[in-house]
């Protein structure tokens, strides 16, 4: 896993934690609602992507998964793999 992905996995825990410690109080409230925009955002990329991880080969749904956490990170790398293939 790379460096990028794991970063945004902490930016995902720590907006999370805010979300859910803060409640409705301003920090709460903005987590919640980046959190839901960047969903949104990731499921529009599943749905740009989802092409590209069929042809990836493996796992369809590991790979829509991926794309769905991180977005155009992964799609770069599976269009990296497939350059090099």
């Amino acid at each position: 896993m790379s460096a990028a992905k794991i970063v945004l996995l902490l930016i995902y825990a720590v907006l999370a934690v805010l979300a859910l410690t803060q409640g409705e109080t301003g920090v709460g409230a903005w987590s919640l609602r980046i959190l839901v925009v960047l969903a949104v955002v990731h499921a529009i990329e599943t749905l740009v992507f989802f092409r590209l991880c069929k042809a990836a080969g493996g796992s369809l749904p590991g790979h829509l998964l991926s794309v769905f956490l991180f977005g155009i990170l992964h799609a770069n790398e599976l269009k990296a793999k497939q350059r090099a293939a």
